[in-house]
Order: structure tokens, then sequence, then C-alpha cells
């Protein structure tokens, strides 16, 4: 420390110093303050103290990127302007000042993260710093902002009044002039080089650092966790190579496999070596046309249906549901991707956010070719999560909160127009349609099950601000829905599709919860849907395929989902993951695919002990990730590839002579 002192100059060493210590502060208090909030996964206990070690040594990782900017600011100014200035005093205090104010209100803001999403800071927060201005108006309608913001500022303000204090404290004498405060300051060119150094170990860390995990479970591995380097690794790995990271086998064997999973209509595939899915789904019964509006409910997972959901009651008594379909991820964005490309995920962001997503073969092609109307509508502006784009770029129409007839407009938060502005928006556009003798499909995405959890006052007798009441408003709004599509002439042949975009939370000690994926899913129109219940274990991605099915569509298609009606109980899968993780699951194991190119496998039912019954496990656990890396793989190599674009999938020619 000395001969950093001596080079650096013991003031500007000792102020870069008290930063760091500051920070470190921070973040340990941070993780108490997890365990004082959320007792019941992060409890008080003799296990806290390895996570606690590997969370500070996580922090002094952080550390070296967090000093780079103050440090510099301290190093290279002159002597002269820190020592004999009063703008100089006012620059350094400054400093501390904005590096105190930012990350106590970071410290802040990681407790209410983690308190919505079981996690420190991860892509989710990068969105959210993207889009700032759903950001700030969800801030303002859910947190106290005033008063968490008069905290920072007088937190921070007291942090600076006392490292002032003390960065001075050490001198001894009274001091008459500035430039006593500044004893030894070192040469500019130490001053450098020391700078020079913070920055080579910053660029080492950068290539080679990895966070130390703990070997618990999952809460404990996220607390041990640094948000402020998280935040900035989200946003350099949203998007990864899935053939440079993750487990692969070779292209033809892994079409092979991601064919087998397929049972949507008696499929013709072309051929092997082509290496695609391409295939004809054959039509069982005669082709229907009714309008299809599709319903994509914000965080609405399974376990909310019940006393909250009379509406959706009904209707899964009346139509098609689907008791165990699960989610392929945790964001909207993968919801969409699921419903409109029938595609297992693929590692990093969402397709619907990625560059060259348009034209791509979607469920609303087999609409187009059928001169179907379809509408993308949004209660909230289709600029977030680039669905705007994607549903253009793919055929849509969009309609989103700016688009919205003033009769449509009657109460909006931070995320959009409540659920009911965007049914009467809907109810316009389809009798639009059906006055002009025209077909029409529509998309819908809902946003009042959400964060502030606001809704119009007197439309249910429960107070503002909790999810539990926004998932009866949003059932409200669902049930006063059809009331008014029943007096429509339209009615009778339309089809309703009611699913959940993900659940309002993935919670569990596992990275990948097996069981935290479940979704609501139901599809009605009593011209067209009987009462019927499908328990089978099945997917996101099996939506449309399930839907055209059942219509009896008759396409060419890539979709990698089937018809979940066709899927035996005992064939049940769902493809689940998080931004890194790609899980597969069947109804008795989990492998779960990282980015380090590993596959692990994880019982969800017991098992016998016994020799024969493992060694038949262990073979089955080879095929089940051989499955896995083929449906993943193939996904990625078709979208990276284009061949998911309509044009190669309307253009294939099905060999009618079979497989």
């Amino acid at each position: 420390m000395a001969v950093f002192s001596k080079i650096a100059g013991e003031y500007r060493f000792r102020y870069v110093a008290y930063l760091a210590v500051l920070f470190l502060l921070i973040n340990i208090t941070v993780r108490l303050a997890l365990q004082t909030g959320f007792s019941d996964t992060l409890p008080f206990t003799y296990g806290m103290f390895p996570a606690l070690l590997k969370g500070t040594l996580n922090d002094c990782a952080a550390l070296v990127f967090v000093l780079l900017l103050p440090a510099t600011l301290v190093l290279l100014p002159s002597d002269k302007f820190l020592q004999r200035s009063l703008a100089g005093s006012i620059y350094t205090a400054l400093i501390i000042f904005l590096f105190s104010a930012l990350f106590i209100f970071a410290a802040f803001a990681e407790y209410f993260f983690w308190d919505e999403f079981g996690s420190r800071f991860n892509f989710i927060a990068v969105d959210y710093l993207i889009y700032t201005t759903e950001l700030m108006r969800n801030m303002v309608e859910s947190y106290p902002l005033f008063r968490l913001l008069s905290a920072v500022f007088l937190c921070a303000a007291g942090v600076t009044a006392l490292l002032w204090k003390n960065l001075h404290a050490f001198l001894p004498g009274v001091k008459k002039h500035p430039a006593d405060y500044f004893p030894r300051n070192g040469s500019f060119g130490g001053r450098l080089g020391f700078l020079g150094g913070l920055y080579a170990t910053a660029a080492l860390l950068f290539f080679t650092f990895t966070p130390f995990a703990v070997e618990q479970n999952r809460f404990w591995n996220e607390y041990a966790k640094n948000g402020v380097y998280e935040l900035f690794s989200a946003y350099r790995n949203n998007q990864l190579d899935y053939r440079a990271f993750y487990k692969t086998i070779e292209a033809q064997e892994a079409f092979v496999l991601a064919q087998r999973e397929i049972r949507d209509a008696n499929p013709i595939f072309g051929p092997a070596k082509g290496e695609n899915l391409l295939r004809m789904a054959v039509a069982q019964g005669p082709e229907k046309q009714p309008n299809v509006i599709i319903v994509l409910m914000e965080s609405m997972g399974s376990n909310w249906l019940g006393e909250y959901t009379p509406n959706l009651n009904a209707l899964a008594g009346s139509g098609l549901s689907f008791s165990n379909m699960m989610s392929t991820g945790t964001r909207t964005v993968r919801g969409i991707e699921a419903l409109m490309l029938s595609v297992p995920p693929t590692p990093g962001n969402s397709i619907v956010r990625r560059p060259d997503n348009e034209r791509l073969f979607n469920l609303g092609t087999m609409f187009r070719e059928r001169s179907y109307d379809r509408d993308f509508i949004y209660g909230g502006i289709g600029y977030f999560d680039n669905m705007n784009a994607f549903f253009t770029g793919n055929g849509y129409t969009v309609t989103d909160k700016l688009d919205f007839a003033e009769q449509s407009k009657t109460f909006s938060n931070a995320w959009g127009q409540c659920d009911e502005d965007l049914y009467s928006e809907s109810l316009r556009l389809a009798d639009r349609s059906f006055q002009a003798g025209t077909p029409f499909h529509q998309v819908l995405l809902t946003t009042s099950n959400h964060r502030p959890f606001t809704f119009p006052e007197g439309t249910v007798d429960r107070k503002q601000g909790s999810r539990r009441s926004a998932v009866n408003y949003a059932d409200y709004a669902i049930g006063r829905f059809m009331r008014e599509a029943r007096g429509r002439p339209w009615f009778d042949n339309t089809v309703f599709v009611f699913v959940g975009d993900h659940p309002s939370s993935i919670a569990g000690k596992t990275e990948v919860p097996a069981d935290a994926y479940g979704i609501v899913c139901v599809m009605y129109g009593p011209k067209y849907f009987r009462p019927e219940t499908v328990n089978t274990l099945c997917s996101q991605i099996d939506v449309a395929p399930t839907l055209l099915a059942s219509l009896g569509w008759e396409y060419r298609s890539q979709f990698f989902g089937t018809n979940a009606r066709k899927l035996p109980a005992e064939a049940g899968r769902a493809w689940i993951s998080t931004y890194q993780l790609l899980g597969f699951r069947t109804n008795e194991r989990l492998v779960v695919l990282e980015p380090d190119g590993s596959a692990n496998v994880t019982r969800i039912a017991p098992h016998a002990p016994d020799g024969p019954h493992d060694a038949a496990s262990s073979r089955n656990d080879a095929e089940l990730v051989a499955r896995t890396v083929a449906s993943y793989q193939c996904a990625y190599d078709l979208f990276t590839n284009k061949r998911m674009k309509e044009s190669v999938v309307i253009a294939y020619t099905p060999r009618l002579s079979g497989r």
C-alpha cells in the first residue's frame, strides 16, 4: 500500500481507497438487507458465510471496473487544480457524492428487483434501462419515488461529508492553505502508471474472470453475485452463439431427432439430408375458417386459475383447455416467439428482439394465404421489446395505445391502456373486418397484470397495487369482452385462444425450476370445440400447431411444435429456459444445457436405486440429452442460416411418398 501511496500520491491514493471501501460496504449491506427482507430463502445460518465470502470476492472483481472512472478523474488533473482552487475541492467532493448516490440508489433498486424477480440484476434490468419511459413511469406508480430519492440524496450527502472529513483528518496540524492537504502527490508519470495498471487489471478480468458461485441453491448463488457486474454482464451477453458455447451433435442426426418430436397430423418431412424440419402438415377432416382472436395474457401462470379467475374457469370448462402447458421462458418476448414461430428459445435474446427477424414463417403466414385481416393489438407502446417491428415485419397491422380510438381509452398506467380498452379496440377492428366481408385474425397482448397493478376503479372489489387484484381485474375484463363479443354477428364463427405469456414468477431452489413454468391456455368456440382437457405435458410452442390441426388446415411448416391433442401422455415434454440456461423436461426428467458445454440431468420422479435400473436410466439420460441438444441446436441453425424465412417454407414441395 505504501508503494501505491508513493506512486499515486498519498491523498489521491487514499481518495480512491475510500471509494473502494465504500463500494464494498454498500454491497455487503445489500446482502444483509436481502437476508433480512427475504429470510425464508436467505436465512441467517452458517451456510451464509461461504456465500458472503464468495460474494465479497465477486465485489472485489467488480470494484476494479467501478473504480476506472473516478480514479481517472482524480489521478489525471494537475496538482495545481486540486491544490489551489475552490473548484478543485468542489470537483473532488462532487465525485464522492455522485459515486455514493449512484451505488446507494443501485442498492435500493437491487432490493426491489429481488422482491420482484428473486435475483440480482439481469437481462430484465437491462431492458428497463433501455426503455426509460416505461421504467420511470413504472417506478413513479409502483414505489414511493420521492421518499426513495430523498433517502438516496441524504445518505450520499452524509457519506460525502464523512469521507471528506476523514480524508484530511490523518494530516497533522492546522492547515492554512489547500495545498497543505496534498502532500506527496507523486509524479504525473507515476500516477499515469498507476492508472494504466488499473486499466490493465480490468482488461484481464474482462476476458478471464468468472464470478464465484455457491454450490447450494439458486438463491444463495444469486446472493453471492455482484449486482453491478451482473447488470453489465447481462448487457454484454444478451446473445450467445449456440455452437460456440453449448453442447452440439452432428447436424443430420440433430434434425432426425428433432423430427421425431413432431406429431402434427402425420407430417410428411423433406429429405433428412436437407437438415430442416420442412414438412406438409396433412389435414384430418374438412377445413374450417373461423375468425381467430388470440389473447396473450401478461404473467398469467396456471397457478392463478381458481379463486381470482371465474371467467377463465368458465371458458376452460366449456372449451379445449390445457392443464399442463409450460411457457418457454420468463419474458413476454419469449411468449410471442413461442406463439408466433413455434420454436424453442435461442440463448440470449428472443428472436423478437434480434436483427433480421422479418418475413419469417409464422402463424400469420397461414392466415395471409387464406386472405385474413391480421392485426397485432397492444395496450402499451409497441416500440418496447421491438414488438411493432417484429409484427410489422411478419405481415401484421400493428395497433398500439398510440393508435387506439378515443372511445377505447378509459384508463392507463405505466404499461399502457387497461385490458378493457384493449378489448374495446379488438371489438372495433373485428367489426370493421366483418363489415368489409373479410375474415380476421388478431393477436392481443394485455398489460394490466403487470406492476404497478392498477386498474379502473369500480371494476373489482379489491385494492389497487396487488398482483391478486390485477389477476382478478384481468379476468373481469375477459368476462366483459366475451359478453360484448357474444352480441356481435361474427361471434358464432370465431375461435378465442387465451394463453399466458409466462408465469408471474419463476422462483425455486434451482436455476430452471421444472414445475414453475405452467401457464393458462384455453381455446374457446362452441361451434368448434367441445369441452375437453388435455392433461399431457406440453409446450407453448404447441399452441399454433394444435390450433391449426383443430381447424383442419393443411399447410407447409417448419414449426418445432406439434399437435398437443395427439401427444401421448407418456411422451409429454416441454422446453423451458432462462436467458442462458436451456431446459427440456419430460414427465420424469429435466435436462439443462449450460453455456460451458455441459448438460445436467435431474430426476423429477423418484426411481429405484438398483443397478439395472440405474444402467437403463443412464442410457435414457444420454438419449434425452441428445434430444435436448437437437432441438436447441436446430432452432439456432435454422434462424442464423436464414432457413426460417417464409420464402424457404413456401417454396418447399413435399415428397408425397412419405418421410
